[in-house]
């Protein structure tokens, strides 16, 4: 099965809600995205403090008439299109299984991963209570608590929010700003260097100052960066850089015509610092006419 649009845009997260509250809908579009609603993966956390603008759009937020949004879509691959003219084909997968989308432009706006602590390569066990803050702030909000003494790390907006969210619902919070960002968020400076326990977490052992130090938990939110979330492009010629950020141009434009990208699948962050001034920038070059 396959459906025909002007610009098909990959992820409904801040980028293309900003975009699409300035006004960037005067074309036949598609929003594809794999939650069960509109937002991004920012939602357990609101409200909270530092977000006022983020609780603000995803509050207000209405989907334009006349654009189609399909969620619980997965995007599984990207076919740009061999000669001018034809259009671009996003695969997609749903319960009801694979769809092509076929759109003369595309928008990659899927946003990151949270990086865990595999990716940092953290010595230690992988006893179970080790988690990101999605799933921390996920368990909160269906009504677990997942855990009794929790340990956050990161030195973000992010994992100062998550942490108070966390001291909120009644665990023991410590929060440990990362060394690489210690002039961050967070008010202790360290550095993980093994996970104890199992199987369930024990402790964490941190360097702080030269020395080797064992902090008590039996929940580890670790917060200390994101990926861009662009596997699924393998193949597809996208350029894509550090952390595997897709490299573009001013003009938010990758190095294939015809397809864009924009927000923390361009510059991973956490926080999402520029996710909703690109959703605007974004807006006002489409209303101009994406080239």
């Amino acid at each position: 099965m396959e459906e025909r649009y002007d610009l098909a845009i990959v992820g409904a997260g801040l980028s293309t809600l900003s975009m699409l509250s300035a006004g960037a809908s005067n074309v036949r579009t598609v929003v594809l995205d794999y939650q069960e609603a509109a937002g991004g993966f920012l939602q357990p956390l609101l409200p909270a403090t530092g977000f006022e603008d983020v609780w603000e759009l995803t509050r207000t937020f209405r989907m334009p008439a006349g654009v189609t949004i399909y969620l619980g879509t997965t995007a599984v691959g990207l076919l740009p299109a061999l000669d001018p003219g034809e259009p671009h084909i996003v695969m997609v997968r749903q319960r009801q299984g694979t769809r092509q989308i076929h759109a003369r432009r595309v928008l990659i706006a899927c946003g990151g991963l949270e990086a865990t602590r595999e990716h940092a390569q953290i010595p230690g066990t992988r006893p179970a209570g080790v988690m990101t803050p999605i799933l921390a702030l996920q368990l909160l909000a269906r009504g677990y608590l997942p855990g009794r003494q929790a340990l956050v790390y990161g030195s973000d907006r992010y994992a100062e929010a998550t942490a108070r969210r966390l001291s909120e619902a009644g665990l023991q919070v410590t929060h440990i700003a990362s060394a690489a960002n210690a002039g961050g968020h967070g008010g202790v400076a360290g550095e993980i260097v093994e996970i104890v326990g199992f199987p369930r977490l024990e402790g964490v052992r941190l360097r702080r100052g030269g020395q080797i130090v064992e902090q008590a938990a039996d929940m580890l939110v670790y917060a200390a960066g994101m990926l861009a979330n662009t596997h699924w492009l393998k193949g597809s010629g996208v350029l894509t850089g550090e952390h595997g950020a897709i490299q573009v141009d001013a003009g938010y434009q990758t190095n294939i015509a015809g397809i864009y990208a924009v927000g923390t699948v361009v510059a991973p962050s956490l926080d999402h610092r520029d996710s909703i001034t690109m959703g605007k920038e974004v807006a006002s070059l489409i209303a101009g006419g994406l080239s």
